[in-house]
C-alpha cells in the first residue's frame, strides 16, 4: 500500500512539472503585429497620401513626423496622411491587454519645397446664412485651384479669383501650386447650410378664443411645411401658404426645407383655446349614492378629461402626441404632480403638499412617488385637483339636474361612452354625447382617477363634503375605459388602483374650488 501511494505522489510532482513548463498565452502576454506604412519611405518630387496599417484587428495607431516616438498621446491616425515635405513618419499601435507594436518609421524626401497648404475661412462647419469663403496660400505667386463637388483639386480645376458664396451645403477642397515647387496638401473644409428657424406669428398659450397664426421664414424661397396632430413635419407634410386658423386646442409643428441647405429645426407652439371654459361649474346639493345622503359645495369640474395636449403644455414630457386625445399611460402620483403644476403655471395656490416638503412637486424627496399617503390636500386652496369621489359621482350623475341615467348621460351607452364593444383604444375627448350638465366621456374613454383612498363600503351616515377614508393602500378610480364592458361604466360603479401603477386605460380630469 505504501509503494502505491509512494508511486502515485511520484505521477503528481511529475505532471505538476510539465505542466508548469507549458503556460497558455493571455492578451496580456500577445504583442501586437506588424505596422505596415505605405508607400514606404524614400525620395519624391510630388505630395504624397501615406495609409498606416496594421495586422492586429481593433488597434489605435498613433504617429508623429517630427522623429519623436508615438506614445498614446500622440496624434491618432484617423484619415490618410498627406505629406509634401521632408518628413520622418513613426507609427505605433497600441490596444488594451495587448503590448504595443513595433515602431515603424519612413523616411520622405523631397527633391523641391513645397506650396505651403490653403487657408480656408471661415472654417468649415455648420452656418444659417450664405457664406463668403476666403482661400489664401501664404507661399508667394501660388495658384489655387478647387473643387466643390469633394473630388481632389488639380490645375485643371477651377482657378481661385474672388470669395466663393456658400448657398447650400458643400465641400470645399483647395490646393496650391508654384513654378518648381511640390504642390501643397489638399486644405478641406465642409460647410453644412442649415436653414433658421420658422416664425409663428403668435407664441403657444392660453387663449380664450380662436386665433389665427401665421409662420414666415427669412428667406422668402424656403418652403414651410406644418403638422397640427403632434407628429413631426416632413418634405411631404401639408405646405404653409396662407395664415391657420386655431379654433380648437392645438399644436402646431413647422419646419423649413430648401434644396442644398438643411432643413431647420422643428419649431413647436400648443395652443389651448378657451381653457377657463372648459371648466363646468356643478351647483351645491344633496344626493344618495346608495348607502346615504351626501351634501356637496359646489365646484368647478373639467367638462373633458384632461387631453394629451394640456399634459405637454404643463408637464413638457411627450415628443409626439395626439391633441384631443385623453392623457392615458399615467398613474395617480402623477396626476397629482400635473394638478400643482398647473396651478402654479396658471397663478392659482396649489391644493397638494408632501409631508413637510411645501406643493412644489421637484422638492419633494426623489422617491416620493412611492408613498402616496405622505401627500396631503388643503381643500381651500384655489389650485386645481382631483375630485373626491362624491364630487366625481354626483357630476356623473348630472347633480341637481341629474335624470337618473345608468351612464353619465343616457341609458344608452353608445350614445355617451368608447368601451370595449364599440372602440378598441382612447378616443378623441368629447366626441360623445355630454351628460345633463355638458361633461364628456365620464362614462367610458379612461377610468378616471379620484381622490379618495378605496374602501369597500360607503360611510352609512349623512356627510357633508367627505374625501374618503383616512387610511389605505388604494386609490378611486371611476366611469370606466375603452376596455372594460358597459357593467363597469355605469355612474354607480366603483374601481381603485395602486397609485404608482400607470395603464394606457388610466386618466384623469380636474376640479377647482369655486
Amino acid at each position: 500500500m505504501t509503494k502505491y501511494y509512494s508511486f502515485t505522489l511520484l505521477l503528481i510532482v511529475l505532471f505538476g512539472l510539465f505542466s508548469c513548463g507549458k503556460s497558455s498565452t493571455s492578451p496580456s502576454d500577445e504583442t501586437i503585429g506588424m505596422l505596415e506604412i505605405s508607400p514606404p519611405g524614400g525620395s519624391y518630387d510630388t505630395a504624397i497620401s501615406v495609409h498606416i496599417s496594421c495586422t492586429t484587428y481593433g488597434v489605435d495607431i498613433h504617429y508623429t513626423t517630427d522623429g519623436s516616438t508615438p506614445t498614446r498621446d500622440s496624434d491618432l491616425y484617423q484619415n490618410i496622411l498627406q505629406i509634401n515635405s521632408d518628413t520622418t513618419l513613426k507609427a505605433r499601435a497600441f490596444k488594451t491587454g495587448f503590448i504595443p507594436s513595433k515602431v515603424a518609421y519612413a523616411n520622405y524626401e523631397f527633391s523641391s519645397a513645397a506650396v505651403q497648404a490653403v487657408v480656408i475661412t471661415p472654417p468649415g462647419g455648420t452656418y444659417q446664412s450664405p457664406n463668403k469663403i476666403t482661400l489664401a496660400c501664404p507661399t508667394p505667386d501660388a495658384t489655387i485651384h478647387y473643387t466643390l463637388d469633394g473630388s481632389d483639386p488639380t490645375e485643371e480645376s477651377s482657378i481661385y479669383g474672388e470669395p466663393i458664396m456658400v448657398c447650400g451645403s458643400i465641400t470645399i477642397r483647395a490646393r496650391a501650386y508654384a513654378p518648381d515647387m511640390i504642390p501643397s496638401i489638399i486644405s478641406e473644409a465642409r460647410f453644412i447650410m442649415q436653414l433658421v428657424d420658422p416664425v409663428f406669428s403668435l407664441e403657444g398659450g392660453l387663449y380664450s378664443t380662436a386665433q389665427t397664426v401665421s409662420i414666415s421664414h427669412p428667406q422668402a424661397n424656403a418652403e414651410i411645411r406644418y403638422t397640427t396632430n403632434g407628429s413631426e413635419p416632413t418634405p411631404s407634410s401639408a405646405l404653409y401658404s396662407s395664415p391657420l386658423n386655431i379654433p380648437v386646442n392645438t399644436v402646431l409643428k413647422a419646419r423649413a426645407y430648401l434644396e442644398d441647405w438643411e432643413p431647420s429645426n422643428v419649431q413647436t407652439a400648443f395652443y389651448i383655446i378657451n381653457l377657463a371654459n372648459q371648466m363646468q361649474l356643478v351647483p351645491g346639493g344633496t344626493f344618495h349614492n346608495g348607502t346615504a345622503n351626501v351634501t356637496l359645495s359646489p365646484f368647478y369640474i373639467g367638462r373633458r378629461e384632461v387631453t394629451e395636449l394640456e399634459w405637454v403644455y404643463i408637464m413638457l414630457d411627450m415628443d409626439i402626441i395626439t391633441p384631443d386625445s385623453p392623457k392615458a399611460e399615467i398613474n395617480w402620483v402623477s396626476a397629482i404632480e400635473y394638478c400643482n403644476y398647473r396651478s402654479i403655471a396658471e397663478g392659482f395656490d396649489p391644493c397638494y403638499s408632501y409631508g413637510n416638503s411645501g406643493t412644489i412637486p421637484a422638492l419633494w424627496p426623489e422617491n416620493w412617488q412611492s408613498d402616496h399617503t405622505q401627500i396631503s390636500c388643503d381643500w381651500n386652496a384655489t389650485g386645481y385637483r382631483l375630485p373626491t369621489e362624491m364630487e366625481w359621482m354626483y357630476a356623473a350623475r348630472g347633480a341637481n339636474i341629474s335624470q337618473d341615467y345608468i351612464y353619465s348621460g343616457s341609458d344608452d351607452i353608445d350614445a355617451v361612452a368608447w368601451y370595449s364593444s364599440n372602440s378598441s383604444g382612447t378616443a378623441a375627448v368629447g366626441t360623445k354625447q355630454p351628460n345633463e350638465l355638458g361633461l364628456y366621456d365620464m362614462s367610458g374613454n379612461v377610468w378616471e382617477f379620484c381622490w379618495d383612498l378605496y374602501h369597500n363600503q360607503y360611510p352609512t351616515m349623512d356627510t357633508q363634503d367627505p374625501t374618503g377614508p383616512a387610511a389605505g393602500y388604494l386609490r378611486v378610480m371611476r366611469g370606466g375605459s375603452f376596455s372594460t364592458d358597459a357593467s363597469n361604466c355605469t355612474v354607480s360603479r366603483r374601481f381603485y388602483t395602486p397609485a404608482n401603477l400607470s395603464a394606457d386605460s388610466h386618466g384623469f380630469r380636474v376640479v377647482r374650488r369655486y
